[in-house]
């Protein structure tokens, strides 16, 4: 697991980073991400996987964050999956069980020690506005990068937009 929320509707959403890269003999696809919906005693309820197109170019750098917003659950993708150029954030629909994507502009890497740049947590404010966390895979001297910046997914956003974001904190 890598990102955990209270819902609102008792119980919790987890989000399970999946693991390995879809036609990477180096790092073989061994599982794909979830979310789950668990109730007060930990219990699964429910089990939602990404649609199959997606699923078809996961890479090892998966989910995140999950953070709940009235009947929407949003995911951070920790980085871009095959053929993109930017991490998705993923919004599932609680009501009509449906999925759609826009995608996060990461900064550029910074550190000394080169590395790269990715997507972590993520908070919700309320009214489709949240809180992410972006950082770099650095630490130490060697970190450069470890950033809070707000983005707003109101109805104005369209799916496979590249959503703009506004600096919180450094």
């Amino acid at each position: 697991p890598e990102g955990i929320d209270v819902s609102e509707m008792g119980g919790f959403w987890l989000a399970h980073e999946g693991s390995g890269t879809v036609g990477d003999e180096d790092r073989p696809f061994a599982s794909p991400n979830v979310l789950f919906k668990l109730d007060d005693a930990a219990c699964i309820e429910q089990v939602i996987l990404l649609p199959a197109e997606v699923n078809a170019i996961q890479v090892r750098f998966g989910f995140e964050g999950v953070a709940e917003d009235g009947d929407f659950v949003v995911v951070t993708f920790q980085r871009a999956w095959q053929g993109e150029d930017h991490p998705r954030i993923g919004v599932y629909d609680t009501v009509y069980g449906e999925w759609s994507f826009v995608y996060y502009p990461l900064d550029t890497p910074e550190s000394q020690n080169g590395g790269w740049v990715g997507l972590s947590d993520i908070t919700s404010l309320g009214g489709g506005e949240f809180l992410i966390l972006e950082r770099d895979n650095q630490g130490g001297p060697d970190a450069a990068i470890k950033r809070i910046y707000k983005i707003d997914l109101n109805e104005s956003v369209q799916e496979f937009e590249v959503i703009s974001k506004e600096l919180i904190l450094d």
